[in-house]
């Protein structure tokens, strides 16, 4: 059987070809078919059983019985949705993995995250992960959006620890597939940015693939192919249509953001070889997670000392405020962290009367930086919906709010909206014609910010917004079907 699976910055999906011929993406965490980009390595606990098979069936009834009782009931108290067998499975098995886990915590503790992915240390993935690390950060290793170092130029060590981190993902979702489904996965076609996150452009392209591919041969598929993910979202936009046209595709994901200009349409769908449909291709290593970022920086951090001055008569250095946010970058959070950080920033504490600073402090001493950026993108996801937010930061100060505008969001990610517009223009240039419709998918893509810009650069051109975490995944099954039927 194959499947297509995106292994994404913010989140990874994968899907197969269902009973009616018709990509349908898995459930892989809670019932939900987005799983984030995340593992903790939780210190003390040694390798549990595994779900009993029993045990799982025997919850899953109870849960069905449940549910049923709800609906022959009649409960309108209960908004809750009717879950399907196969998310009943995914969420039963999550949760008695969880069990299996409180039930065999040790005193032991890893020295280093390579020991911990090497040991039997269970691995937590997703949401469950982002809580463990927020409950207790030195309970623990967190890694977050391995994706982002895959091309980068890192150390053998580092390269190691990330590669093992990625087999460990994808093993995991290729399981819960297998189970969730009863079926078994041997070929899989993966998406892939233009250009992976790094500085050393092909060379990092290469090393990232090599990575992947690596990874998904030990974790058992035996057919492993790539395809860029715009394209891969070109060829689920074309199931629906009807003429041919040329189409720009837009995907502006987590970690990257890439451009497609390809020809589509039931003329094209059937070529044995696609290649020459695809009129341009461009990528950028910036994506949601850089937003985040750049939200935090401009808008949150004033409120940590940002532009506070010392008795020298100096700013407090920027880079501190910088290093603080970019949490998809792991030589700013290894700085960050340092000792000769903490005695830095402690002294500017003691050089300044502007005790927002304080909050900065109390940031790098609790971790709280994964907390910090969460907040800058739940700022953004609630100025989609409203004009002006008090975002709230209690896990620093109770009575701690900051208050955030769209427009303040526009006037934080404008040089990134620059940025987005030279790839887009680069697309066109290659291509050297205009589209005659934009695709548009990737989470970035829901802000009404970026839609209003969208529109400003293409005010004569259809804008058609896909599924924004479901393009890319639905696309690379279509594609796998034609490579692997």
């Amino acid at each position: 059987m194959f499947a297509g699976l995106d292994f994404g910055t913010s989140n990874c999906s994968i899907g197969i070809i269902n009973n009616n011929n018709e990509p349908v993406l898995v459930p892989l965490e809670d019932g939900e078919t987005r799983l984030s980009s995340c593992i903790f390595l939780e210190h003390g606990v040694i390798k549990p059983e595994v779900v009993s098979e029993y045990e799982l069936s025997k919850r899953v009834r109870a849960e069905k019985a449940s549910q049923s009782q709800r609906i022959n009931s009649g409960d309108k108290s209960s908004n809750q949705r009717v879950l399907s067998d196969d998310e009943l499975v995914n969420i039963v098995r999550k949760q008695l993995r969880k069990e299996n886990r409180e039930n065999a915590k040790t005193s032991q503790k890893s020295q280093s995250v390579m020991e911990a992915l090497q040991s039997n240390s269970e691995v937590i993935f997703g949401k469950e992960a982002e809580l463990a690390h927020i409950s207790d950060p030195e309970n623990g290793f967190y890694i977050k959006s391995p994706k982002s170092f895959l091309g980068a130029n890192i150390s053998e060590v580092q390269q190691a620890v990330f590669s093992t981190v990625v087999e460990k993902m994808l093993a995991f979702i290729k399981q819960e597939t297998e189970y969730v489904k009863g079926i078994e996965l041997e070929q899989v076609v993966i998406g892939r940015p233009v250009n992976f996150h790094g500085l050393q452009g092909d060379d990092g392209n290469v090393q990232a693939l090599q990575i992947m591919n690596e990874a998904a041969k030990k974790v058992g598929f035996k057919e492993v192919e790539f395809l860029m993910e715009p394209v891969a979202a070109a060829y689920d936009y074309e199931r629906q249509l009807r003429d041919d046209r040329v189409v720009l595709i837009l995907d502006l994901g987590g970690g990257t953001t890439d451009c497609s200009m390809i020809k589509l349409g039931p003329s094209h769908v059937n070529l044995e070889s696609r290649e020459n449909c695809i009129l341009s291709y461009s990528g950028k290593r910036l994506g949601g997670i850089d937003l985040d970022n750049k939200l935090a920086l401009m808008t949150i951090m004033p409120h940590f000392g940002k532009h506070a001055l010392l008795t020298n008569g100096l700013p407090v250095p920027i880079t501190l405020f910088s290093q603080a946010v970019n949490i998809n970058d792991v030589r700013a959070q290894q700085e960050f962290s340092s000792h000769r950080t903490g005695n830095e920033l402690a002294r500017f504490c003691m050089m300044t009367k502007d005790k927002r600073l304080e909050r900065l402090k109390e940031l790098r001493e609790r971790k709280l930086g994964l907390r910090l950026n969460q907040s800058a993108e739940m700022a953004k996801i609630h100025l989609s919906a409203y004009d002006n937010i008090d975002l709230p930061l209690h896990f620093i100060e109770d009575s701690l709010f900051v208050p955030i505008s769209r427009d303040e969001l526009s006037a934080a990610i404008s040089d990134e909206l620059r940025q987005f517009e030279l790839l887009i223009n680069e697309s066109l240039r290659q291509a050297g014609t205009r589209p005659d419709t934009i695709f548009v998918t990737g989470g970035t893509a829901i802000s009404p910010v970026i839609q209003t810009w969208i529109n400003s650069i293409f005010p004569d051109v259809e804008v058609v917004i896909g599924n924004h975490f479901g393009s890319v995944t639905s696309g690379l099954v279509t594609h796998a079907q034609r490579l692997f039927k």
